[in-house]
C-alpha cells in the first residue's frame, strides 16, 4: 500500500498504469481521457503486437483490450500474456457476443468481457474495482 498515492480530496487512486488496446483511435482517446481524469497513467496500443510489447515493457496494473485487433487477435495476446507469465488483470472489450469468444478468454486473469458499445460510467467503475481487488 505504501506505493499507492491518493489524489487529495477525491478518493481517486493515482499512479496505477492501465494499458488501453484498441485499433480505433476514438476509443483509445476516449478511454485515455476518461481514465487520466481519474488519476491513472495510460499507455496505449493499437495492435495486438504492440499490446504484447507494452505489457512486457511497462507491466501495467490492468489491461483494457479490444478483442478484435490487427496483427494478433485478442485471443493470441491473452495466450502470449499467459505464456510469458504476464497475468495482469484484463478487461476485454468486444462487439462480439461473450459466448462467441468464451473459449479464447478462459484465463483466470480475464476479469470481465464488456460488450461494445459500453457505458463510460460502468467502464470507470469496472477499472476502479478491478485494480482495487488486485491490490487488496
Amino acid at each position: 500500500m505504501g506505493d499507492t498515492c491518493y489524489k487529495k480530496g477525491s478518493g481517486k487512486v493515482m499512479g496505477n498504469k492501465v494499458l488501453v488496446v484498441d485499433d480505433q483511435p476514438g476509443i483509445r482517446m476516449l478511454l485515455e481521457e476518461l481514465l487520466k481524469g481519474d488519476g491513472y497513467e495510460i499507455i496505449t496500443a493499437k495492435t495486438g503486437k504492440q499490446a504484447c510489447e507494452e505489457a512486457t515493457n511497462q507491466r501495467p496494473d490492468l489491461i483494457l483490450m479490444d478483442f478484435k485487433l490487427p496483427m494478433m487477435s485478442g485471443g493470441e495476446v491473452l495466450k502470449y500474456l499467459y505464456n510469458q507469465d504476464l497475468q495482469q488483470p484484463v478487461l476485454i472489450m468486444t462487439g462480439l457476443s461473450p459466448q462467441t469468444i468464451a473459449e479464447d478468454t478462459e484465463y483466470s486473469f480475464v476479469k470481465e468481457i464488456i460488450t461494445k458499445p459500453f457505458d463510460i460510467h460502468v467502464m470507470r467503475e469496472l477499472v476502479s474495482k478491478t485494480i482495487a481487488s488486485e491490490k487488496a
